[in-house]
């Protein structure tokens, strides 16, 4: 878990120099085509090719789950550009709460009492970063707020399926197969007539951030299946204060009072439904 943050605060940070020299669809189409090639080599090791043969009744889930996540990558990396670093983590903070509200709408899930207080909680830490009457509102935070909502989408898909995939051994090479392939398709065609190859500083940093973009998403699966999500998610909270203090010493940047009192009420929010969340399973497995 730890590995796994120190690889989302290098992405960030790549991500954040690559958009000096780099469209956003550019840096999408280049690191998801790395991040590809990365997969295939791993699944040609592990399984062959025939693993990632795809049923047609999962096509669907993943044009679903990987269009969703182009969105809030689009959205992640516009954000990246123009907000200062804590901010955009303390926004992508609000993805769990959309997950939840998301799978009650669409999925029939029960929004129990730790879900609410989630998303409450999680509200008012939104207000009290974009401070709407107080100050003139960014709108890179709501496009990131969209981008999380385009997350919490994604997150639901590969919820639903990991079910339908259980059973396989290579699901998360599958999963991110398909999701570095289609990136690929949808950042290339709206650009495919202009595009440019990235100078040499920018392949070291493209490199950076595919490599790292892979890397915690695997240390975050690996935890999770070490240890219960009560004991990993809430260290995953701690990327908020790492990168705070990455941005203040390589960029400069200032953290603003309401920025804390904003980021602490999302992860409280976060953490207090996490908590509740368990005692409700763990009562029920018990009862």
């Amino acid at each position: 878990m730890i590995l796994a943050l120190a690889c989302f605060c290098l992405l960030a940070i790549a991500s954040r120099e690559l958009t000096a020299s780099l469209g956003t669809l550019e840096i999408l189409f280049w690191r998801s085509l790395l991040g590809w090639l990365i997969v295939v080599s791993l699944l040609l090791r592990s399984g062959g090719p025939g693993v990632v043969i795809m049923p047609r009744r999962l096509l669907g889930w993943h044009l679903m789950r990987n269009s969703s996540h182009f969105f809030g990558q689009c959205a992640w990396l516009m954000a990246i550009a123009a907000l200062p670093l804590a901010e955009v983590f303390a926004l992508e903070f609000t993805t769990p709460l959309w997950a939840a509200l998301l799978a009650a709408l669409f999925m029939g899930e029960p929004l129990s009492r730790g879900r609410w207080m989630s998303l409450v909680l999680g509200l008012f830490g939104v207000l009290f970063i974009l401070r709407p009457g107080a100050a003139v509102i960014n709108p890179a935070s709501l496009v990131l707020l969209a981008g999380a909502i385009g997350f919490g989408l994604s997150v639901i898909s590969t919820r639903r399926l990991t079910q339908l995939l259980h059973g396989s051994p290579q699901t998360f090479f599958i999963i991110l197969f398909y999701m570095t392939a289609m990136q690929t398709c949808f950042s290339l065609l709206p650009i495919i007539g202009e595009m440019r190859l990235p100078d040499s500083a920018s392949w070291l940093w493209l490199l950076v951030a595919a490599t790292t973009a892979l890397a915690a998403h695997y240390c975050l699966s690996r935890a999770l299946s070490l240890a219960d999500a009560a004991v990993v998610m809430p260290m995953d909270y701690l990327r908020l204060p790492l990168i705070m203090v990455l941005a203040w010493l390589i960029y400069g940047e200032t953290v603003t009072l309401s920025l804390v009192a904003g980021s602490a009420l999302i992860v409280a929010g976060n953490a207090a439904g996490l908590f509740l969340e368990a005692r409700r399973l763990k009562a029920r497995a018990y009862g």
